[in-house]
């Protein structure tokens, strides 16, 4: 057990990690979850201010050995060695080689729904506001936290733009900032939606003064199914992973469909390329385009 003195200690290093996490531009969630994982790391070595590549391996591999469940221990780890590899880069300015063998967690396939079904679920939902949150999630790509943090100045009916200046739960790539595409649908709804709002404002107002909550939309989303009479396991993020899959399915180069929805690489828009088969390609004539 640390003494008080090691605890103090502890508490400024962390201090001064989470306001360098902050500068780096990650956001609040993960700069207290990174924080939170390098506390029970410094709490466990015998000198906090002067950790060493051994304090970390054998860390790690406790976190292993000591979790009687392989999928929560590898979940734990991994946020674990992220945030110990970042502490010693930027608070004790040398790299971490790690000596324990990581396994990379699979990527869950992700719920993918028809045109129809999303159609349904549009029909279905009476809710102004939770009827246009779902066609801009299908229509622009967007993830939840992301359309929900969108001000009536992120909006370019014109243009048919929206500008996503990233969301409160992110990773280090938060902050940035990109464009994405306004149907032409979709538009004319958003323009009388927002129609002589203050820029400022958000597009989807909360009672609070703030945004309106993912809860709220997540459980009218699960209404929205039920409604339509859908089965199939999905959220309000399958709306946009449908919209990458239906762009890829219509001959849209994967490129293109990840700097709409924001990836920094192309493998992560991967995972859509390999749900669509050869087959399912619509490839027009020019004449028809």
């Amino acid at each position: 057990m640390p003494t008080e003195r090691a605890k103090s200690s502890i508490e400024e290093l962390i201090k001064s990690f989470k306001e360098d996490l902050t500068k780096r531009d990650y956001s609040s969630r993960t700069a207290e979850v990174y924080a939170t994982a390098v506390t029970s790391f410094l709490k466990s070595v015998a000198d906090p201010s002067s950790p060493t590549p051994e304090d970390a391996n054998t860390y790690i591999k406790n976190i292993l050995e000591g979790s009687p469940d392989a999928q929560a221990s590898q979940s734990s780890v991994g946020i674990a060695a992220s945030a110990i590899k970042l502490y010693f880069k930027h608070m004790l300015g040398k790299p971490l080689q790690l000596s324990v063998e990581l396994k990379r967690r699979a990527r869950p396939i992700p719920t993918i729904l028809t045109k129809d079904e999303i159609q349904k679920i549009v029909s279905v939902t009476r809710n102004v506001s939770h009827r246009l949150i779902f066609q801009l999630m299908y229509s622009s790509g967007l993830k939840l936290d992301e359309l929900l943090g969108l001000k009536v100045k992120d909006v370019d009916i014109e243009g048919k733009k929206l500008t996503v200046r990233g969301n409160s739960t992110g990773g280090r790539k938060a902050k940035q900032e990109r464009q994405t595409i306004l149907s032409e649908k979709v538009a004319p709804m958003l323009h009388a939606f927002i129609v002589d709002r203050d820029p400022d404002d958000y597009v989807f107002p909360g009672i609070d003064g703030g945004h309106m909550t993912p809860r709220a939309v997540q459980k009218a989303f699960k209404q929205a199914l039920k409604k339509a009479g859908i089965t199939k396991r999905a959220s309000c993020n399958s709306l946009r992973h449908s919209f990458a899959v239906h762009l890829l399915q219509r001959g849209i180069d994967i490129k293109h469909v990840r700097r709409l929805l924001g990836h920094a690489r192309t493998e992560t828009t991967s995972i859509y390329k390999r749900l669509v088969s050869n087959d399912q390609v619509e490839i027009k004539s020019p004449l028809d385009m």
